[in-house]
């Protein structure tokens, strides 16, 4: 899995819901996408992702995707970009909080996924970057979340300490990227999860990543942003998790282990986004990642996979996902 640090420093997102326990029952879900959410008495929420982040007092929203903040802006590799807070004015040199939900494939730990983006990261500018710490595991909400932090230093002398925050929630990793003006602020701002409350960590029926409803118009504080156009048509294609497209599948045969890789002892996983039909079958398979003597055989493996038609308000729609096949050899 390849991220992309520059897109992901600043642009990130978090879906919330407020607990029972501060409101009573769960409202029922009125939209059922992941990319949908909205401000109210100072706690974004978002019914699909099942959680709930307060704003913390003396904090600003700064730049919500979408003219209402309603709709996330799509990120690359499946990333839903939702709020971002800011402590001072200045949008540069400030505190900031940025909360994001990206897919988690189910063979990526949450420890190995922090690590893997700080690195990266800290090797797009080796020049101004370096890391502070690797990943140590530290309880939020309930749950066991993973940080580790980096240092950026300007051409201007100033010094910007970031840290990364997440857990794995409802086949999303799910947490803050921070930046802050000293190590301090930046323990205080990833502190602001200890409010965050989590729901059940089971996928909501019918929850589906809508289209990008922020990919229309301009550029507002270098986000793209833009108004949904009232009554749109239904979409004919849908992204989802890999945790929901798994659910739906009904025939998975193996792949055959390449020879070649077998006697040089190559193991792994590829991973690769696919396109699954109103039928349920795989119509289009593109590499993610992976091996290149393990590819072919993932390749043919899938093409055979069937699904379950997801249905969107009881019509049948395409699905694009991600979907993992895993090679292991038999320990000798």
């Amino acid at each position: 899995m390849r991220l992309s640090p520059v897109v992901f420093i600043g642009i990130v997102a978090l879906g919330a819901i407020r607990s029972s326990a501060q409101q009573g029952a769960a409202a029922p879900i009125t939209d059922l996408r992941f990319d949908y959410g909205r401000i109210a008495d100072g706690v974004y929420t978002n019914g699909c992702l099942g959680i709930a982040f307060p704003i913390p007092a003396g904090w600003q929203v700064s730049t919500l995707p979408g003219a209402s903040g309603e709709y996330a802006m799509h990120l690359p590799g499946g990333g839903l970009g939702l709020l971002i807070v800011d402590r001072h004015s200045d949008k540069v040199f400030g505190d900031r909080i940025a909360l994001n939900a990206l897919e988690a494939p189910s063979t990526l730990s949450v420890k190995d996924f922090v690590n893997q983006y700080v690195r990266q990261t800290v090797e797009a500018d080796t020049q101004r970057r370096q890391i502070l710490r690797d990943a140590f595991a530290l309880p939020y909400g309930g749950k066991q979340f993973f940080r580790a932090d980096s240092r950026q230093t300007f051409t201007n002398g100033h010094i910007q300490y970031e840290a990364f925050v997440y857990t794995r929630f409802r086949g999303y990793f799910i947490g803050e990227t921070l930046m802050a003006g000293s190590p301090e602020a930046l323990d205080e701002a990833a502190n602001s999860l200890a409010a965050a409350t989590f729901q059940e960590d089971r996928p909501e029926p019918g929850c589906f990543v809508g289209p990008d409803e922020n990919s229309r118009t301009g550029i507002i504080g270098g986000i793209i942003s833009s108004t949904p156009s009232p009554g749109s048509p239904p979409p004919t294609r849908i992204r989802v998790s890999q945790r929901v497209s798994e659910g739906l599948l009904t025939k998975k045969p193996e792949p055959e282990y390449p020879e070649d890789a077998r006697q040089k002892h190559i193991e792994g996983d590829v991973v690769l986004r696919v396109v699954i039909s109103m039928q349920g079958d795989v119509e289009d398979s593109t590499l993610v990642s992976g091996d290149p003597s393990l590819v072919p055989a993932a390749l043919a493996a899938v093409k055979q996979w069937k699904y379950k038609p997801y249905l969107l308000n009881g019509q049948p729609v395409k699905m694009e996902t991600e979907v993992t096949v895993a090679f292991r050899l038999p320990e000798r």
